[in-house]
């Protein structure tokens, strides 16, 4: 065995550290939710942006949206010769890169017989060109950057949360698969969409800085390179989604004493001129003016009303506290797309600062910057949450968790991870606690929205318990994705299956690691993180308040099921001809067709299939 290869994966460690990203490596390619007939305009008017960039060379979507079909989201204004043109409103980072990716999918697919379609083209071959231009810019313009990221965040909190110490290995890949699989991180990783990628960039940029604090004490020894790679980075997010201009602005303020001799300054807000430049230019072709958005010229009167009200639609006032305050909760701790509520782990990263501030650990230097770097990100959190509640379309329609709040995943994961090593420095007992909450709070919120998010990429309004009322009995039902396994012939939904199980082995995994405990410190973490789990769990099956809007569940299931791609291979369809091939011979094949279907809430073709089994179903138990 080469040293190379001994240092990399000879010790447990190592080994256990490429089997958890190989297994999320799986979960972030494998899996393709997409339904024509629900599908999110949030991520089709950015494909339609890339398509008409490199086809058109125009950033208007007319004529896309004549060849392809109507899409939401989009700004109406008159050119300068009276003729109405649409853009995207939304910030044009992700279409941007797209272009490169649409270009050579185009080209080969010209070269195996396939060309972009026309307005003459049938609606079959539109929708399948759509589909695969959707899958191809997500695998390789969000998905495997997610995935790559998480690689690379694994290793940075391995080098600066631990306090001049060892890193514990448990809580570091628990923290790792909190943020990847238990948040919307993974959910908005599997869109065409920049929710994810904004807190990608966002925290790159925080970690780079916050890393060159750490390295170097000397502000002159600090890299012009990672200067500019910081700028760059504190920017991105801006160009990626408008609502990220707060945070942009927070980790210059952040970044600024770090980078203060002239060279690096320059060097940082010359990064960040970069991305400013190219969304003030899309903004004036598109608009009329580099420094204003499309959201009040929008298409829908509705979203064009709400964004011509205060700040771009953020209205803060005295008379509207108790709407700002309902909305402050839910986006916080609802259950439908609360950040805490469906992600239970995310608490510990409020833990952050008082942990750090009162169990110190590691020389005083390193315990003041990530002070300081902790205390400076969750004052970024606040002024976002305080702005995304103010806003009077603060839940954004459908959503996957707290849209609004991609960028907080990473960040509330560098909290937890810092106070829960803060903690376990306590001694045995510390540990085990930490290590033990953080895994089963972990397990929950993968179960709560990481199920979810590996499921759809948008739930209606009217569910507000996603997990029991929507994704389970779909998924008990068949209902699920596109997997890779397509693409081989494999066409039952068993790949689906196969993929979430690599999610929860990925969260499971670091509940099993021995790393250090030994024997009965071992059995009593392993037997104490379910408990943990079961009571972090509770929420996502509890029943909903009349304020919260009921249960409209089982419209949507119903909803979802009759539009569900791909048709045909769901439990339903194999059950159905089941009962139609033996229900002569075993009647009780169609009452277990019309359970299955009652599951979904097809009420009105479970009456029917019951009463073509010619017996009770009292005799089928």
């Amino acid at each position: 065995m080469s040293p190379k290869w001994t240092a990399r994966f000879g010790t447990p460690e190592a080994r256990a550290t490429f089997v958890f990203f190989a297994l999320l490596f799986v979960v972030f390619t494998a899996v393709f939710p997409y339904n024509t007939g629900l599908h999110n305009p949030n991520e089709t008017v950015r494909a339609y942006t890339t398509i008409a960039i490199v086809e058109d060379h125009t950033f208007a979507i007319d004529d896309v949206v004549r060849r392809l079909g109507w899409v939401e989201d989009m700004a109406a204004l008159n050119d300068s010769s009276g003729v109405t043109r649409h853009y995207s409103v939304k910030g044009p980072g992700v279409a941007y890169a797209g272009v490169p990716v649409y270009w050579v999918f185009a080209r080969i697919a010209s070269l195996l017989g396939h060309v972009a379609p026309t307005v003459e083209s049938s609606p079959a071959y539109k929708a399948w060109w759509l589909q695969r231009t959707t899958l191809v810019l997500r695998i390789f313009v969000v998905q495997l950057p997610c995935f790559a990221f998480l690689v690379w965040f694994e290793r940075w909190l391995r080098a600066t949360t631990a306090g001049g110490g060892k890193s514990d290995i448990v809580l570091r890949l628990t923290t790792v698969a909190a943020v990847a699989v238990g948040t919307n991180y993974l959910a908005y990783s599997l869109m065409f969409v920049s929710h994810t990628l904004f807190g990608v960039t966002a925290f790159t940029s925080f970690a780079i800085v916050t890393r060159e604090q750490l390295l170097f004490r000397d502000p002159h020894r600090r890299r012009t390179s990672m200067a500019f790679l910081a700028g760059v980075f504190s920017t991105l997010g801006s160009l990626l989604e408008y609502q990220a201009f707060p945070i942009s602005l927070g980790l210059t303020l952040y970044a600024l004493p770090t980078f203060r001799q002239p060279r690096r300054l320059a060097a940082f807000l010359g990064g960040a001129a970069i991305n400013a430049a190219a969304l003030m230019f899309y903004q004036w072709r598109c608009f009329g003016s580099p420094f204003t958005p499309g959201h009040t010229m929008a298409e829908s009167p509705t979203f064009s009303q709400w964004h011509s009200r205060g700040f771009f639609g953020i209205v803060l006032r005295a008379d509207r506290l108790g709407e700002f305050a309902k909305a402050f909760d839910a986006l916080s701790f609802g259950h439908a797309f609360g950040f805490f509520g469906t992600s239970p782990f995310m608490v510990l990263g409020l833990l952050a600062v008082p942990a750090v501030w009162w169990l110190r650990h590691g020389a005083r230097r390193t315990q003041r910057i990530r002070l300081i770097a902790n205390a400076a990100w969750l004052a970024m959190m606040l002024v976002l949450w305080v702005l995304i509640s103010a806003a009077l379309n603060w839940r954004g329609g459908w959503t996957v968790g707290p849209r609004f709040f991609g960028c907080a995943p990473p960040f509330f994961g560098f909290g937890a991870l810092c106070a829960l090593e803060a903690i376990a420095k306590g001694g045995a007992t510390w540990r085990i606690a930490a290590r033990t909450t953080a895994c089963g709070l972990a397990l929950a919120s993968t179960l709560e929205i990481g199920f979810v998010s590996l499921h759809f990429n948008s739930v209606p309004e009217d569910v507000t318990r996603p997990l029991a009322q929507l994704s389970l009995p779909l998924a008990r039902a068949g209902f699920v994705p596109h997997h890779v396994g397509e693409l081989l012939g494999l066409t039952s939904p068993t790949g689906w299956y196969v993929v979430c199980g690599c999610m929860f082995a990925a969260a499971l995994l670091p509940a099993l690691l021995l790393s250090g405990d030994r024997g009965r410190a071992y059995v009593a973490r392993v037997a104490l993180v379910p408990l943990v789990f079961l009571a972090a769990v509770r929420g996502a099956f509890s029943d909903p308040g009349h304020d919260e809007g009921g249960d409209g569940g089982a419209d949507a299931r119903s909803r979802f099921a009759h539009a569900w791609e791909p048709r045909g291979r769901d439990g339903i369809a194999a059950l159905r001809a089941q009962a139609e091939r033996e229900g002569a011979d075993r009647p009780c094949a169609w009452h277990e067709l019309a359970a299955l279907e009652r599951s979904v809430s097809w009420d009105v073709e479970a009456d029917r299939d019951a009463a073509l089994a010619g017996v009770p179903a009292s005799q089928c138990k």
